[in-house]
């Protein structure tokens, strides 16, 4: 139907001396999937009674930062490792389920991806931890002393900010670092074993912190490849 209407459009512009060019913006994503036991590292396999691995892609909004509208489903065997979707056009959160065949029960999750099909086809491994999980975090920065906002340059002057989780299993002086580039707005931490985190959050330029967002207590993550949401953090610049 598509090439139809577009085929109409071309008639109707010749027959006015106009030209009309259309650039498609499709695109395939193609997802391979693994299992993983974090601790130790060693391969598993498919989890039984699980037998269906989902590409779920969610149109999601880059203005807004919003989800919205009907996430596109394309279903494969779990024992395939790998599947295509049928062609796409927009921007999407990507992500893989493994799931029973009706999708009433799931087993996993895993980490996310953003995906312009204008950019062409896209390729992802995405590894289901059974023992592990991720924390996904959003920010702001602003003025310590006003609270007013400020943009991550405007935080770090003329050099480069990052933003750093560092997340610390309760009970334990063991702890896990991430950074990510401030201007993005949001991050998703490599994987933690499964348990409870004290998670400290601040922005940091090449000579150290700049500000420190107040701690995250009892902050849990579950396995299978458990992805917590630490919500919107403020983070106050000094």
């Amino acid at each position: 139907m598509k090439n139809l209407v577009l085929g109409a459009l071309l008639v109707a512009a010749s027959s006015t001396g106009c030209i009309i060019s259309s650039e498609s913006t499709d695109a395939v994503i193609t997802a391979n999937w693994s299992f993983t036991h974090f601790a130790d590292l060693s391969a598993r396999s498919c989890p039984t009674g699980f037998q269906t691995a989902t590409i779920v892609a969610q149109p999601w909004d880059p203005v807004t930062n919003e989800l919205f509208g009907t996430p596109v489903l394309d279903k494969f065997n779990c024992s395939d490792a790998t599947g295509t979707t049928d062609p796409l056009d927009g921007i999407y959160l990507v992500w893989v389920q493994i799931e029973t065949d009706s999708g009433s029960s799931q087993y996993a999750k895993s980490k996310q991806y953003y995906v312009d099909t204008a950019d062409g086809d896209a390729a992802f491994n995405f590894n289901i931890l059974d023992d592990a999980g991720f924390f996904f975090l959003t920010w702001d920065l602003v003025d310590a002393v006003t609270q007013a906002p400020l943009t991550c340059k405007e935080a770090a002057g003329t050099g480069n900010s990052t933003v750093e989780t560092h997340a610390t299993i309760a009970g334990t002086s063991f702890l896990l670092s991430d950074a990510f580039p401030c201007d993005h707005g949001f991050g998703t931490t490599n994987p933690l074993l499964a348990g409870n985190y004290t998670v400290s959050v601040n922005a940091a330029i090449s000579s150290g912190s700049i500000g420190t967002a107040p701690a995250l207590a009892n902050k849990v993550i579950k396995a299978q490849n458990g992805l917590t949401d630490l919500g919107h953090v403020l983070i106050p610049i000094d």
